[in-house]
């Protein structure tokens, strides 16, 4: 594996940084540094587009999309793309799994690049013990132990953390959407990998994903580390994936159509760390 699903910095080898960028280790997650906003383009990364006509100058360009443009079509004033929210008044409270409302206080934009998985499980951490812990202690106590090298988290250490802080882990390949509710309405904390790409690009299709899907290679497209926090059915014909993502400007309760998601979440290989559950997943 070469990224951090928690970590949009690090690059898939199967802890939102915001730009996709190239890391040493393969198998290691990248931080939202692949989508972090804040992040540059890495010509030498072999999974760029050599097509992306973004521009490299451009702080806040996200390979693979149009970061100008918001939902709508019109420019975005931060250069990224506007994401809905998720709005407790606008939902039926009997529809939603989970406890996003309660989750969105929790959320912490991630200050390191590639830190994503470290970002995702110090706000899980919170919200199940209500301990916080700094982002920078817990970098020093993942690097201390090789769990994290700069470059990301590896798919094996998501998880690693928590359980350091004593808050025990199922880790799942190959899980199911059946999995991931049933760990939001057992009250538990689900972190997943997925394309970043994938979730920050409006209307992006998800079947239009060569490279996540090529057969013998599983999670080589995924880059990125979120905290799912929710699932909004209030519109059966539009259910919504809540997400906490530390590598997005705007990622408090943000708020991802759920065929979306499934793409971006395929390309970890349907990564799944769930975390106080009362029973297996």
């Amino acid at each position: 594996m070469s990224w951090d699903p928690y970590d949009p910095g690090a690059e898939p080898d199967l802890d939102p940084g915001p730009a996709p960028h190239a890391v040493e280790d393969p198998t290691a997650l990248w931080d939202p540094g692949t989508v972090d906003p804040t992040a540059l383009p890495d010509a030498t990364d072999p999974y760029a587009d050599p097509t992306d006509p973004t521009d490299p100058t451009d702080p806040y360009a996200v390979p693979g999309l149009d970061p100008g443009l918001d939902p709508d079509g019109a420019p975005a004033d931060d250069g990224i793309p506007d994401l809905p929210n998720f709005d407790p008044a606008q939902s039926d409270p009997g529809a939603v799994l989970g406890n996003p409302g309660e989750a969105m206080d929790l959320w912490q934009e991630q200050a390191g690049q590639n830190a994503c998985a470290i970002s995702a499980q110090g706000m899980v951490l919170e919200y199940l013990t209500g301990e916080r812990v700094s982002e920078e202690q817990l970098t020093e106590e993942a690097a201390s132990r090789e769990w994290y090298d700069g470059t990301g988290t590896r798919p094996e250490h998501v998880g690693s953390l928590l359980e350091l802080h004593g808050v025990p882990v199922q880790q799942v390949e190959g899980a199911s959407l059946e999995q991931l509710e049933g760990v939001l309405a057992d009250g538990g904390a689900a972190i997943v990998g997925l394309d970043a790409q994938e979730i920050w690009a409006p209307g992006h299709d998800p079947d239009d994903d060569a490279l996540g899907d090529a057969p013998g290679i599983p999670g080589q497209d995924a880059n990125h580390a979120v905290w799912v926090t929710g699932i909004d059915n209030s519109d059966p014909a539009h259910p919504m994936v809540i997400l906490n993502d530390s590598g997005h400007p705007d990622g408090q309760g943000l708020e991802v159509p759920l065929d979306e998601f499934m793409g971006a979440w395929q390309d970890s290989g349907n990564l799944l760390v769930a975390a106080g559950t009362q029973r297996g997943v």
